[in-house]
This record gives C-alpha cells, structure tokens and sequence, in this order.
C-alpha cells in the first residue's frame, strides 16, 4: 500500500497512527450520540458509557502504540522487569481501581439517580447528583457550584437521600404565640393554610381518609418560656419546592395571626418579674 502511494514509510507510520485514533474518537462520538438519543439517564448507565469511553480510548491508544517499531523492543524489556512493573504501578493505581470498583458497586445497587437531592451525612455535603465516572461523582450544590466526590468516599458514606422510592417531602413549620393568644384559633389557622396551599401533598393514607383524619394536624410542641409552640408539617410532592412553600405558608400565616389578633412570641416578652434589675 505504501509502495502504492509512494509515501515515505515514517509518512505512512504517521498516517496508520492517526488514522486508528480518529477511528478511535469517531466510535466514541457515535456512541455518545446514540447514547443521547436513548434517553438513559440512569446512574448505571452513565457509568458504563464512561468506562466503555475509558475502554475505548485506552484500546486507541494501545493499537496506535503497537504501530511504533520500538514497542515491541520496550513491551518485551517491561515484560522482563514485570514483577517490579506490577508492583509499582499497582501501588500507585491502588484509589483509582478502589475508586473503579466503588463507583461499580453505586452503579450496581443505585443509592441514588442522577438528579435525586442528597445529603452525605458525614461529611456534610448536600446537593443533587449531576453524572458518575470511572473516579468520581459530581454533586451539584445550590449554589450552582460541583463538588467532585472519590467514588471510594462515596460508597463508605451515610447516603441520605429524599428522592428515594418516594419524592415526596416535608418540613416542619414552627410558630410560637403568646400564652394570652387563642390557641383554638391559631391551631386552625395553620392547618387551614397549609392544607389550603397549592403546592400541599396530602399525606394520608387511605385508611386515614376514610376515618376522616384531617389534612394538616397541629400539635403543641412545647409549653416554653416565650410562649405556647406550635408546629405542622408542610407536604410537597418534591424535596425541591419544599422551601419555597413553606416560605409562602409562614408569610401566609403571620399575615392571618395579625388579622385575627394572635400575638406572636418573641424573647422580648418575658415576664418583667423574672428579668434582672436594671
């Protein structure tokens, strides 16, 4: 073939050379095409599209190597020396394969799903799962900023995840009025608003709506110095509207309480009688 083209046979090396690793980039963008078409957006299957990336490019850059003439020379003098060769670069590839292998086990038993919201309890990291590689996994926080997390870090962790099974999440909704204030009245104000939210995920279960248990319950969580303290949860069907509806349900409930004469309590309030003299 070169003799064909009257090329130069280090031309013709070049050409082999850059040749298999185009090759090499073109069945990686296909692949990366099809990928998208597919929709997958599972954990599992973003893992094994970059280890079959990974796996590709490094067969790429194999097959190109084998084209030198001195790689024979070098494979058979690494091959004489392999034991010391194992060994080095076992040692020094030892946390990408643990982090390899963990990243495999996330992918195979899925603690979480690309987007889900988690919290890793030890160390404190909270946002939503954004892509996992062969090394890591990247957690996108709400500040828009990534974090990237080894996979061997990942798979020792206390995962708590609120999109698991069940999307739906709750916050509690704290108020506290003082001990002149209805107390009747102020336990139905806020199960009326919040029930009456639009963003409000009812939590019961069959059984209770048959029993005719409320929507919202609000329990006296406390007899406290500043006053009586109340609290409800708010239900959203999604971890990620939570806040803002509980946002809206504490303005909504204040502008009520203001309406209706209920004093909120404040450390302000204390008895004159229990303060020390001026």
């Amino acid at each position: 073939m070169q003799e064909f083209l009257g090329l130069h046979p280090t031309a013709w090396l070049v050409i082999r050379i850059l040749i298999i690793l185009f090759s090499t980039y073109l069945i990686t963008r296909i692949f990366r095409s099809i990928w998208k078409k597919s929709g997958k957006d599972k954990i599992h299957h973003k893992f094994f599209y970059n280890m079959f990336n990974m796996l590709v490019w490094i067969s790429g850059f194999a097959l190109a190597l084998s084209q030198l003439p001195l790689f024979e020379t070098m494979a058979g003098t690494l091959l004489a020396g392999s034991g010391i060769a194992a060994l080095t670069i076992g040692l020094a590839a030892q946390e990408s394969l643990g982090n390899a292998i963990s990243g495999m086990f996330i992918s195979m038993f899925r603690p979480f799903e690309v987007g889900d919201r988690v919290h890793l309890v030890n160390a404190g990291i909270t946002g939503f799962i954004e892509d996992i590689t062969i090394r890591h996994t990247v957690i996108r926080t709400f500040i828009n900023s990534r974090i990237i997390v080894p996979n061997s870090v990942i798979n020792k962790e206390l995962i708590e995840n609120s999109s698991f099974t069940n999307q739906n999440a709750s916050s509690f909704v704290d108020v506290t009025i003082t001990y002149d204030s209805d107390i009747d009245l102020a336990r139905e104000i806020m199960a009326k608003v919040v029930s009456e939210h639009p963003d409000f995920e009812d939590p019961r279960t069959p059984e209770q709506i048959a029993e005719g248990a409320p929507m919202a319950r609000v329990f006296v969580r406390n007899l406290g110095l500043f006053g009586i303290e109340l609290r409800t949860s708010m239900w959203t069907c999604h971890i990620n509207i939570n806040f803002g509806a509980c946002s809206d349900v504490r303005y909504r409930i204040l502008k009520e309480f203001e309406a209706q004469g209920i004093r909120v309590a404040s450390s302000k309030m204390i008895d004159p009688l229990i303060q020390p003299p001026g």
